[in-house]
């Protein structure tokens, strides 16, 4: 019977490893294949998706800077933040008792599931929606609402793996097209240079963060993510 019970174990340890190792080596896969399509920019976008992997730097922040005041093509930088959100998704979907667990990043993700749980009390509508709401939730451009925070939110608001991955998938590709066919529009409209492509950077880190204000308003204290 020991035995019996030490081969499940194993089992379940194999399959634990398998939805935490694949995940994270996503992340190396995608840097190769940057490496071989466009080794000239290679370098500066996993330099993005470090920055946009590290909080608090948002895609709110990110992709405007990589478009507007990088000259970046807006289709590449909006499919690296939507694999990034993608990729984030599927380790936090698969493995959210694990990252709990983990010392240093499990308090930081609780300060999230807080900050959810609160936006959910304060917004019951996203929970109706069900998976419409997820989709609109991760499209906003505000902080938290990218591929680790649409899990979080889709845990908590009892969805299944597959329907969330989808959903998050989603709706971080329409978040991150959108900012980056904006900011390309934005640039088209005034005529480019240095100085209008910072005041337009600003602009959307100032959008972004009064979207977050009001996604979280109350009359107490609003949370944040800094909770240590």
């Amino acid at each position: 019977m020991g035995g019996r019970g030490q081969k499940y174990t194993n089992i379940d340890l194999q399959g634990r490893a398998g939805r935490l190792i694949l995940p994270l080596l996503l992340y190396p896969l995608y840097a190769l294949a940057l490496f071989l399509l466009f080794p000239d920019d290679a370098a500066l976008y996993i330099g993005l998706m470090a920055a946009y992997i590290t909080p608090p730097v948002g895609r709110e922040a990110l992709i405007p800077m990589a478009v507007v005041v990088l000259g970046q093509p807006w289709w590449l930088t909006a499919l690296t933040c939507t694999y990034v959100d993608i990729v984030g998704c599927l380790i936090v979907a698969l493995n959210f008792d694990l990252v709990l667990a983990l010392p240093k990043v499990g308090p930081k993700l609780a300060s999230v599931v807080r900050t959810g749980e609160i936006l959910l009390e304060r917004r019951p509508w996203l929970r109706g929606l069900s998976y419409a709401g997820l989709v609109l939730f991760t499209t906003l451009p505000m902080m938290g609402s990218g591929g680790i925070g649409g899990a979080v939110v889709g845990r908590l608001m009892g969805l299944g793996e597959r329907g969330l991955i989808c959903c998050v998938g989603l709706g971080a590709a329409i978040g991150a097209t959108l900012l980056a066919l904006g900011a390309t529009f934005a640039v088209s409209l005034t005529g480019g240079g240095m100085i209008v492509g910072i005041t337009l950077l600003l602009v959307f880190v100032a959008v972004g963060y009064l979207l977050r204000r009001v996604a979280l308003l109350d009359k107490g204290l609003t949370p944040t993510y800094k909770e240590r």
